[in-house]
């Protein structure tokens, strides 16, 4: 379904980086769909496509229930993601924290840090999704770097978020703005373009670049964006085997199948499946 959102009309061409701007890049792969998997020198990855703004209207307004909530098992599964995910932040966390959650969807990743007493609001772009979340909490709806949001925040999260932002300087620097003293950013569910997975599987890897899922990060290019707004990394990790997609037989049998396979030259034959480092998961302090 989310390939009837790549049709031309709904396709512009990306000419730039979109995190640097520079345009020293070099062809990584065809990623499919007809678009091309660029590497920039800056080390981020991106889409020499990408959906324009009639493309991503159509594609998030109905979002929540086309996709995030249609089917019960994956739905399931992300809310036992969110525990984990959860369980790392908390951590960092001080008492009755000020939390907001870009891209927070229905909300539900928010229950997690309202339940433990912390103080939450989100941002969200989809419809759908706002209209759900703002039955529980302050939510604004739309694009985050526009948006007028009083700063102090103690917490700001992009969970699977930044893969799809057109614009990156503008959402880290309006990230930055917002935090209080010593307040933490915090990414996760975020794809690892420098992951074993990703350079064995190229365009079969499971979280590859298309239209919509245009901009890629390494743990190293994710960094230096937050360190040169004056945010230290203070936490890193790559859940695996805590989560509940990890089968270890069964992904290292099918890691192994597209070694072989690339050492044949050949492409894998299936999707690459949960594995160490496909997803990274970090903290960044202000100050």
């Amino acid at each position: 379904m989310e390939g009837d959102f790549f049709a031309q009309c709904y396709l512009e061409k990306v000419n730039a980086c979109p995190v640097c701007g520079g345009q020293q890049s070099q062809t990584a792969y065809a990623a499919g769909e007809g678009v091309v998997a660029q590497k920039c020198a800056c080390g981020t990855y991106y889409c020499d496509h990408r959906l324009n703004q009639a493309g991503l209207s159509a594609y998030w307004q109905d979002y929540q229930n086309r996709e995030h909530s249609a089917v019960e098992e994956e739905c399931a599964l992300r809310q036992r993601m969110y525990v984990v995910d959860y369980e790392y932040i908390a951590q960092f966390l001080k008492a009755k924290a000020k939390v907001l959650d870009v891209g927070c969807a229905d909300g539900l990743f928010l229950d997690m840090f309202a339940a433990a007493g912390h103080v939450c609001h989100g941002v969200e772009f989809g419809h759908e999704a706002a209209l759900r979340a703002a039955q529980k909490y302050p939510v604004q709806e739309g694009y985050f770097p526009d948006l007028d949001i009083t700063p102090g925040f103690d917490l700001i999260i992009f969970r699977g978020v930044l893969q799809y932002v057109h614009a990156p300087r503008d959402f880290f620097s309006k990230a930055a703005s917002l935090l209080a003293p010593g307040g933490l950013v915090y990414v996760t569910a975020q794809p690892n373009m420098e992951s074993f997975c990703h350079r064995v599987f190229r365009k079969k890897f499971r979280f590859s670049l298309t239209p919509c899922d245009c901009v890629g990060y390494t743990p190293q290019s994710l960094a230096g964006e937050f360190a040169a707004l004056g945010c230290a990394t203070v936490g890193q990790t790559f859940f695996y085997e805590e989560t509940p997609y990890a089968n270890p037989e069964r992904d290292i049998q099918a890691v192994s199948r597209a070694v072989e396979a690339k050492n044949k030259g050949q492409e894998p034959a299936e999707f690459s499946p949960p594995f160490w480092g496909n997803m990274m998961t970090m903290v960044f302090r202000k100050g």
